[in-house]
């Protein structure tokens, strides 16, 4: 007859062993992109998100400071100097996308920037025009400095799914999963009941495969590459 306290050491050891290979793995990861080039565009920090349908009608026609010109190219259609608007991805860098914050006030005066953030699926994600600048060097008609782009507003603050859910089946008793996810004060709560008694942890492990429990900062799940 195996006793009860073997059981929970070998559990104990096991939950040991896979976060210790998971923080490898998160290690890894970050040394892989660090070594990668600045992205065009990289979503920030944000508030709820908000459907795109709700989301007010950005006009094309609103002006963006023009501060550094190009005086000696004129656009001419026959010219090979072609407007900076148009230039590559490649030749151009963008700013991220400016956060509102739910403020439609400061959105509606700007013009462009993301109300709120995250989402699952292509309707319930926002969508954003972001500031871009023509690199140095780069010959080009026009203002050097344009917007441009149909950016998602989503960002990534170094969540993994795998390792959450692990969390979650392991240690959820004592609110580990929401801790991780920022939900500090609801996991104060699952840590002095136990889980509600294995209730809250079996209804959070459900919530965590649906969808419906997300970090608190309304950031997306992090890949692994």
């Amino acid at each position: 007859m195996i006793s009860v306290s073997y059981i929970l050491l070998c559990g104990q050891l096991v939950l040991l062993v896979t976060v210790i290979l998971l923080q490898c793995l998160e290690g890894i990861h970050s040394q892989n992109s660090s070594t990668t080039g600045t992205p065009a565009a990289s979503p920030s920090q944000g508030a709820t998100a908000v459907p795109f349908s709700e989301q007010p009608p950005v006009k094309s026609e609103i002006p963006v400071e023009n501060t550094n010109d190009t005086e000696p190219y004129e656009y001419r259609p026959p010219s090979p100097v072609v407007l900076c608007s148009y230039l590559p991805e490649e030749f151009i860098y963008c700013q991220d996308p400016v956060d509102h914050a739910l403020n439609h006030s400061a959105f509606l005066e700007l013009g462009h920037g993301c109300l709120g953030w995250g989402g699952q699926t292509h309707e319930e994600v926002n969508h954003t025009r972001v500031i871009c600048t023509a690199l140095d060097d780069i010959e080009c008609a026009g203002s050097r400095e344009f917007l441009r782009g149909n950016v998602p507003c989503i960002k990534y603050t170094g969540h993994y799914f795998i390792t959450t859910l692990l969390y979650s089946f392991f240690l959820g008793c004592f609110g580990v999963d929401r801790f991780c996810l920022g939900h500090t004060g609801t996991a104060v709560g699952k840590l002095l009941t136990l889980g509600g008694l294995g209730i809250w942890w079996f209804v959070d492990l459900i919530l965590l495969i649906t969808g419906g429990l997300m970090p608190s900062d309304y950031s997306n799940w992090c890949t692994y590459y």
